[in-house]
């Protein structure tokens, strides 16, 4: 080992100044203390809500405090990042206790049940060991009927939380899975490696976010768990040569804007918020009933002229909302040889007798394009893929499927609104990818990248 003196020690690692607010700096560095600055403020907007555990708030208080070091040792990243993999256990089993208040129940495959007085996570491990699996013993989650299978340890951690609804995202279940093998790596190595700035930010920034949602708390304008984010009230503007115009709705009124190039509109709620994540590109899909665009969107009126969308502006204001980006439920409809582009539940129980004729599917996903990806994929038999439940091979969960008047009686379909919105969506006849519709149902093929009104008018 070499011994270095103090003023080694305060030197500025250049491998830290070379990482910039503009990228990575072959050819330029941060000064010294701009380099401080900058890397602690990477990570000083990753705070955790007041109501996390003690232990798990202050495990990550002091990764971020060490972190703060990585400008004079690069290394330090590395460890912060591997150690804050680790605290993603020490999160859940403070979790674990403070949602069970002080004791735990097995239940037995034959119903008889064990009641167990936690204080320490400890007692919950030799409580595990001694109702396991093995033994045809599961957990019951918190006060509820549901159980779920447990051996006290990381897998068994995240499952619990998984069924006790305290994680959200259906992406996201993979994205838990890996932070766990990650972990088990660092726990277990088996190698060497090097991580950057970046790298430990991310994964702080990540494990913020992942503590935070345990203790219920979303994060605004999150990565993995994001707060029910901001809808703004838009027009969807077109003509017949194909052009679309897409802006606030707030234009429409505007005495100063010209609206000549727009034969016909739309006022919707959506997402346009440039220069964020919070931009939808597939906008140009919009279909008045079925959900093409990757963000949630939704129809207010229209299609009319835009003088006739002003007049309707002015005598009913919409306002922005708020909506969950996770978890959103789908109805997906499967007859004879077509797939219909998925629909919101509330829509289905709306239509005319003849356009819910088939079998349905109820999905959760978080975004459309992934639950529609799945029924495919379970009608052409696609190995892998789960009809009921939590899919192995998709990031999706099938909640109930059936026909309309049965899923009707189970509650998984009730209009949220008195009137259906008429049928009209912006398409294109010339994609190979797209098949043509033969009544107001969407077939089976992504939307193409040309944009009219549909020939029959509608």
């Amino acid at each position: 080992m070499q011994i270095l003196t103090l003023t080694q020690l305060r030197e500025t690692d250049e491998r830290t100044q070379r990482f910039t607010p503009l990228g990575l700096g072959l050819d330029r560095i941060l000064d010294p203390e701009s380099a401080a600055a900058y890397h602690q403020e990477s990570v000083a907007e990753s705070d955790l809500a007041t109501v996390v555990a003690r232990g798990t708030h202050s495990a990550f208080e002091r990764l971020r405090e060490i972190h703060a070091y990585g400008v004079l040792c690069y290394e330090i990243y590395t460890l912060v990042n591997d150690h804050a993999l680790l605290v993603i256990e020490q999160a859940l089993r403070d979790r674990f206790i403070d949602f069970h208040d002080g004791s735990c129940v097995f239940v037995h495959a034959g119903g008889r049940e064990e009641t167990v007085q936690i204080g320490e996570y400890a007692d919950v491990h030799r409580a595990a060991n001694r109702f396991s699996p093995k033994r045809r013993y599961r957990l019951r989650v918190g006060q509820g009927p549901a159980t779920v299978e447990f051996n006290g340890m990381l897998d068994g951690l995240r499952s619990w939380a998984r069924a006790a609804d305290l994680l959200r995202g259906q992406r996201n279940r993979r994205i838990e899975k890996l932070l766990a093998k990650l972990r088990n790596s660092v726990a277990h190595p088996s190698s060497t490696h090097l991580l950057s700035p970046v790298d430990c930010a991310r994964t702080l920034s990540d494990l913020a976010e992942f503590i935070n949602q345990l203790w219920g708390v979303p994060t605004p304008g999150g990565r993995l768990y994001p707060a029910p984010a901001e809808r703004d009230v838009l027009f969807i503007g077109w003509n017949a040569t194909g052009r679309i115009i897409i802006g606030s709705a707030d234009h429409l009124t505007a005495d100063h804007m010209r609206f000549d190039d727009i034969e016909q509109c739309a006022i919707v709620r959506a997402f346009l918020s440039p220069g964020t994540p919070l931009v939808d590109r597939d906008l140009h899909y919009f279909d008045s009933r079925y959900e093409n665009t990757r963000l949630p969107a939704e129809y207010l009126w229209g299609p009319g002229s835009p003088a006739e969308a002003a007049a309707w502006l002015a005598a009913t204001p919409p306002v922005r909302d708020f909506v969950d980006l996770l978890d959103q439920v789908f109805a997906i409809r499967h007859d004879g040889d077509r797939v219909y582009r998925p629909m919101k539940p509330g829509i289905v129980a709306l239509l005319d007798p003849a356009d819910q004729a088939g079998h349905w599917y109820i999905v959760q996903a978080d975004v459309a394009q992934d639950a529609f990806a799945h029924v495919q994929q379970l009608l052409t038999a696609a190995a892998g893929c789960s009809q009921h439940g939590e899919c192995p091979a998709c990031p999706v969960e099938t909640i109930d499927q059936g026909t309309v008047e049965k899923l009707v009686e189970r509650g998984r379909l009730a209009p949220t609104s008195s009137m259906l919105p008429p049928a009209f969506h912006l398409c294109d006849d010339i994609s190979p990818w797209r098949l043509a519709p033969v009544s107001s149902n969407q077939e089976l093929g992504p939307p193409g990248r040309g944009y009219r009104r549909r020939s029959d008018g509608s």
